[in-house]
């Protein structure tokens, strides 16, 4: 399952470079996780799409870029820290959420032998068209309240 997730990731986020001037910078197709990052410095965002298939779940992280760079958020999150990168999923309305694709049962679509990891992805990146054009042009403006979500987890976790 994981051998299509670049491929099918290049295709279905060609949009980033298309539309919006991001920058394929890096790729990682790895045993149990696969990515590839965006880059788009003129308005300081990047993006990685990451798969892990531990958690059969891709994960769209957002990146407010630092000089340019990725910077992940440092660990362990307290009240002080300062967020860098957010998962877009945590900026969707609870209807609009994904979830790991296991949990959608069998008869999904997702579960299909031959297109089931494209399915699956395009999911991703449709809501990422639909939902996501502000963050996509570089309006960070929803950071603060995801910030407040992510160190509520954290607190949890803790």
């Amino acid at each position: 399952m994981m051998d299509g997730f670049i491929e099918i990731s290049r295709g279905l986020f060609n949009f980033l470079e298309v539309k919006y001037g991001y920058e394929l910078i890096a790729i990682r197709d790895g045993d149990g996780c696969s990515y590839l990052m965006y880059s788009n410095k003129d308005v300081g965002i990047g993006f990685k799409l990451l798969y892990e298939l531990s958690s059969s779940f891709v994960f769209v992280l957002v990146y407010r870029l630092i000089e340019g760079e990725f910077r992940d958020n440092c660990l362990p999150i307290s009240d002080d820290t300062e967020i860098t990168c957010i998962d877009f999923n945590d900026t969707l309305m609870p209807e609009h959420k994904m979830r790991p694709a296991y949990e959608y049962g069998e008869e999904s679509s997702y579960f299909d032998a031959e297109d089931g990891l494209r399915n699956y992805v395009e999911e991703f990146s449709s809501r990422l068209r639909l939902f996501g054009k502000n963050i996509l042009i570089g309006d960070l403006s929803i950071f603060p309240e995801i910030e407040k979500i992510i160190k509520r987890r954290a607190k949890e976790f803790q």
